[in-house]
């Protein structure tokens, strides 16, 4: 061999080391939000029925008995007051009349603004049904009660207002009497909600 001779290998390469290798970053998985949406899962006016009044509930039997006993309720409120306030026979009749007056007002004003409640083919009318006939039976009794005592305080020669007092037990009576209406139309309405359901088949059965 000759000395002194060189042999070219070329540019120098660099081999990169396992340290220098660049390795991706993991990217941080997303956690899916979980939304409640409150429209989706509660809904007190049904899609179908949003944007609508159900006026024509004012004609029927129980729209023309409400709006009756908010008009009857109201002017015996106001005689009730007119009548004694001193005594408690008035007071009774009055705090009857102002709560019947509020409920009534309030029920019928659902009624139009929240149509499905009426609906017959509606699935969730029979809590409504209970709670109305439960008001209604109690407040018959009320009233009942109420006649009396306004007969009684018209008798006393000693009460002031004693014209408006005999008023007022006349108007017991009438909302005694639409108040007893309602608590039949309601429980006959339970109970209808109430009745099994035959199933009729036809047809040829092997």
């Amino acid at each position: 061999m000759m000395e002194g001779a060189t042999v070219d290998l070329g540019p120098a390469k660099d081999v990169p080391q396992s340290d220098d290798i660049t390795r991706p970053n993991p990217q941080p998985k997303e956690k899916k939000k979980l939304q409640f949406h409150m429209a989706n899962k509660v809904k007190i006016i049904p899609t179908n029925r949003q944007g609508q009044l159900n006026t024509g509930y004012l004609a029927t039997l129980g729209g023309v008995l409400k709006i009756a006993e908010i008009i009857l309720s109201f002017i015996a409120f106001v005689l009730a007051i007119c009548a004694d306030r001193r005594t408690t026979t008035a007071a009774w009749t009055e705090h009857i009349s102002f709560e019947t007056l509020l409920v009534v007002s309030g029920l019928l004003i659902g009624y139009v603004i929240f149509p499905h409640l009426t609906i017959k083919d509606e699935a969730t009318r029979e809590g409504l049904i209970v709670v109305e006939l439960i008001f209604y039976g109690i407040n018959t009794l009320l009233y009942f009660i109420s006649i009396w005592l306004m007969v009684h305080l018209s008798a006393s020669w000693g009460t002031d207002g004693r014209g408006a007092a005999i008023m007022t037990a006349v108007i017991c009576v009438a909302l005694t009497v639409l108040f007893a209406i309602e608590t039949f139309v309601k429980l006959k309405a339970w109970r209808g909600e109430n009745e099994p359901q035959t199933v009729i088949s036809t047809g040829n059965q092997a």
